[in-house]
């Protein structure tokens, strides 16, 4: 049976990696619709007649725009993923996935945060907004799935990096942005700049395996509950700082600004569900897929967002 699929968000970081894995399907930017308009979103939805769904649309930061905008991040976030969840159940769609971020969940600090931790104490206060958003996703996911039988669900993938990211070097996400002051220091003959201490912990996977991870859950009759996709226990930002470092060919010092922000000081997700799902997925090491972004950014300089910062 062959599927219509609709694929919003598709200009950002993951909706790059799902064209290239699921290249048949409908793509629809902030161009094309605002999402935060029920009326245009549910036109969308009528004139495109998808049966499957996979949700990326939302509004996004580092963690200077998270801190700076949690109101804001907390109502746009809102609204996109109610009118995109309420179209698609008034549209008939069969089957739709959506992505919630590792933000959303609250820090242990003996032990990492799993799948039924989603909704337990408060996101961390910087990215309180955002966070909330999300959660509210899985609830109305969850609420849908109850009320009127839809087969939606979510993923929350950690920290996502890889070509056709947006290297603003303080609205993009730490990979991006460290590939970018990496590129200037380089350039400069100055030191690499790193945000933070350099303690913070994060995880990181590549767009292409998230992408893989979305296209195969596509295909499963899962219920409405989330699955976490973390390749690892996570990386402490100086070691990401020295990676980044190699990957870009960068032999010059790195420095530590502690008076700028850096987050929570551990951020980290461990599956209980993921093997269960996917017991032969093969995540892309880290090394491999910096040098990947890496190459990428160096080929796209005149074309990639948040370059002209």
């Amino acid at each position: 049976m062959r599927h219509k699929t609709l694929v919003t968000g598709s200009g950002g970081l993951l909706g790059h990696a799902v064209r290239e894995i699921c290249p048949e399907a409908f793509f629809v930017t902030s161009r094309d619709c605002d999402l935060m308009d029920p009326h245009k979103t549910l036109r969308l939805f009528r004139k495109a007649k998808p049966d499957r769904v996979i949700h990326l649309a939302a509004q996004v930061g580092g963690v200077k725009k998270n801190a700076a905008q949690n109101a804001d991040l907390l109502t746009s976030n809102v609204m996109i993923n109610t009118n995109v969840l309420n179209a698609a159940r008034e549209c008939g769609v069969s089957r739709l996935l959506s992505v919630i971020s590792s933000c959303a969940y609250r820090v242990y600090a003996d032990r990492p945060s799993c799948e039924e931790d989603l909704h337990e104490g408060l996101p961390f206060a910087g990215n309180l907004g955002y966070g909330f958003s999300k959660r509210l996703l899985d609830i109305q996911t969850r609420l849908l799935y109850e009320q009127y039988q839809c087969r939606f669900s979510t993923i929350t993938p950690v920290t996502i990096y890889g070509p056709n990211d947006n290297w603003d070097l303080e609205d993009g996400h730490v990979v991006a942005s460290l590939i970018h002051k990496c590129h200037l220091a380089k350039a400069r003959n100055k030191p690499l700049e790193v945000w933070g201490s350099g303690r913070a912990v994060r995880q990181f996977v590549f767009s292409h395996d998230a992408a893989r991870v979305l296209a195969r859950l596509l295909d499963m009759p899962s219920g409405p509950q989330t699955v976490i996709v973390a390749p690892d226990s996570g990386v402490a930002i100086r070691e990401l700082a020295e990676a980044v470092a190699k990957a870009m060919d960068f032999a010059g010092p790195i420095v530590f600004d502690g008076s700028k922000p850096e987050g929570q000081l551990i951020r980290v997700l461990r599956s209980k569900r993921f093997s269960e799902l996917f017991p032969d997925f093969k995540f892309t090491p880290l090394d491999e897929g910096l040098r990947k972004t890496a190459r990428w950014f160096l080929a796209h300089e005149d074309e990639a967002r948040g370059l002209s910062a």
